[in-house]
């Protein structure tokens, strides 16, 4: 237990370090981002049972360079127009997943197409997850006559933390108190449908008692999008859990507890970021797909 806390406090200082000093040391979220992208791409193939070399650095790559990408779109951009050609991401994504099966295919007895189609999956997935971090902190400049501000970007950062560790949280002690209904008893156990409702009302609680910080005393002028938070927080805080859920089944299907020891007490880097993976990606969806504005 001891260990579980040490462990607990450190990664939190850590995570508030890397926020608060976003934006004077311009490099230090899109690092971190990506290292947490590596790593968790690592435990991935490693819980896979992936050994071939060549693989491991292609899906490295992928999960490295998708971050660092977005943080240097302008000048890739740039870069590309001076020596004529287009350097769309899109294009190395699709290029990325024609290598892994290309490479699977000198090794196929070990790297089955299901594992080729999870280290794709996880080697692209995961990191343009992650890299939703860099894109609210950036959507002051993604969206320049929206309105938005660097303290939305901040905004942003800590709302998609709060649907998701928040809602884990809430879900955890409402369950332990008032747990009586198993929801997937053969993908986790330990969860109950108390818990489940416990965790979502939480969250969204959380995230609006946020905006309402943020509105009245960071925010430029008051927004007052209070439906829009409570539509989005509880959608965010649904996919979280199905989000973790889904990396549950994944652990069960591979046979192993965590996907690492890289943290003492609390499993490895996807085993903290299994929710947010799904916020993440759900949040991004949702902006881009219905406009919504915060």
């Amino acid at each position: 237990m001891k260990k579980k806390v040490i462990a607990g406090i450190l990664c939190a200082i850590a995570g508030i370090t890397v926020v608060a000093f976003r934006n004077i040391t311009p490099w230090l979220l899109p690092i971190a981002v990506a290292v947490v992208s590596l790593m968790s791409t690592y435990e991935i193939n490693h819980a896979l049972k992936i050994k071939k070399l060549p693989l491991n650095i292609l899906t490295a790559l992928s999960s490295v360079c998708i971050p660092i990408s977005f943080w240097l779109r302008e000048p890739i951009a740039q870069l590309g127009a001076k020596i004529g050609l287009s350097l769309n991401p899109v294009c190395f994504v699709l290029l990325f997943g024609l290598l892994v099966y290309i490479f699977a295919l000198f090794d196929f007895e070990e790297v089955t197409f299901e594992k080729a189609s999870a280290v794709t999956l996880s080697s692209l997935a995961i990191p343009f997850a992650v890299s939703v971090y860099l894109y609210c902190n950036e959507i002051d400049i993604i969206y320049p006559d929206e309105g938005y501000t660097k303290a939305h970007g901040l905004f942003l950062i800590l709302y998609v933390m709060f649907c998701s560790w928040l809602t884990d949280t809430f879900a955890y002690f409402t369950g332990s108190f008032f747990g009586k209904h198993k929801l997937c008893p053969k993908i986790s156990p330990k969860k109950t449908v108390e818990g489940a409702v416990g965790g979502v009302i939480g969250g969204v609680l959380s995230a609006v008692i946020l905006y309402a910080v943020f509105d009245f005393l960071v925010f430029p002028e008051p927004h007052k999008r209070y439906f829009e938070v409570i539509l989005v927080s509880a959608v965010l805080s649904v996919l979280g859990m199905f989000g973790d859920l889904a990396f549950s089944a994944l652990k069960r299907n591979m046979g192993i507890k965590d996907f690492s020891n890289l943290v003492p007490g609390h499993g490895g880097i996807m085993d903290r970021f299994d929710s947010e993976i799904f916020v993440l990606l759900g949040f991004y969806a949702i902006i881009n797909i219905f406009g919504v504005k915060f």
